[in-house]
């Protein structure tokens, strides 16, 4: 698709965003070399699928790092907004390229392959449920309409009036 380079590509630079300001923000503690690489643990935690094991990573990664939890904290909006790139990404699908390195005889080959990713119905039945609940809710909230049945219930009431007449003639 058209703009599947351009989501990558924003996709990459909040990543790198995220990762530098959350490296600025640790600079002077030195203490934390365990933590492992501020990009590591973002990419972990935006490829892990299970929200469970996600938080878990990100709480786990917090309480090493004070700096990080503080980061988190100012920054939702930005962690949120690339939760949302993501969701959309998913819901409309796209093409992905990947790169495919081999050796033969001795040689580097690297072979490009473009693989079409179908839309995710979920993905984009949650973005609508929650971004137009009006339109897409499954629980619609609109106003039951009455019909008036006045005019039926009359009409069927002259017929069962007009029956039992012919009845009793006979």
């Amino acid at each position: 698709m058209k703009g599947d380079a351009g989501v990558k590509n924003s996709r990459k630079k909040a990543l790198s965003d995220i990762a530098a300001a959350m490296s600025e923000a640790g600079q002077n503690d030195k203490t934390d070399t365990a933590a492992g690489s501020l990009q590591d643990i973002i990419s972990a935690a935006l490829s892990e699928p299970n929200d469970k094991k996600r938080r878990k990573l990100l709480r786990d990664f917090a309480a090493r790092r004070a700096d990080v939890a503080a980061f988190i904290a100012d920054n939702e909006d930005l962690i949120n907004s690339e939760a949302e790139a993501a969701l959309i990404g998913a819901a409309v699908g796209g093409t992905a390229v990947e790169k495919k390195i081999s050796y033969k005889g001795g040689r580097r080959q690297e072979t490009t392959v473009k693989r079409h990713i179908p839309p995710n119905m979920a993905a984009l039945g949650m973005y609508l449920k929650n971004r137009m609940p009006d339109k897409y809710s499954d629980h619609p909230a609109g106003e039951t309409e009455i019909e008036d049945t006045s005019e039926i219930n009359e009409v069927i009431d002259n017929a069962a009036e007009d029956t039992d007449e012919e009845n009793n003639t006979v």
